[in-house]
């Protein structure tokens, strides 16, 4: 049985249900009552690439890998992004604020996802590459 086992669709439909909850709160962040629409921006930036890397590797599965190399890229953007939304201490959370720092969670969370489907991949190539070949 030397076939590779067909990829499963619950890393590509993650990313596309992250970034689209990471999007819709850069849209809410930008109509919001934010002075500036940096942070919304940001945000919609991060959740559109999410979404765009989502959909690409579920239409080439072929490109899979590399296209999810991007992904947890910019994840770990969206989770240095909470950096930006730290308020001044003693003052309280806005709502730009607090959008951004659960998008940053939300980046965490899929970073720690990619980096635990990326261990997996990487000790499935080891165990396959260990057997004799005849």
């Amino acid at each position: 049985m030397d076939a590779k086992p067909t990829p499963t669709l619950f890393i590509p439909t993650f990313t596309l249900l992250i970034g689209g909850v990471v999007l819709v709160g850069g849209l809410f962040t930008m109509i919001g009552d934010s002075p500036s629409t940096a942070p919304g921006l940001t945000l919609a930036a991060i959740g559109s690439t999410l979404e765009a890397c989502g959909m690409l590797s579920l239409a080439s599965p072929a490109f899979r890998k590399h296209i999810m190399h991007v992904a947890i890229l910019v994840a770990l953007f969206g989770m240095g992004n909470v950096l930006s939304a730290l308020p001044a201490a003693g003052e309280a959370w806005t709502q730009t604020e607090l959008v951004t720092a659960v998008c940053s969670i939300l980046c965490t969370v899929l970073f720690a996802v990619y980096l635990k489907s990326f261990v997996n991949a990487r000790r499935g190539n080891a165990s396959s590459s260990s057997k004799p070949v005849n």
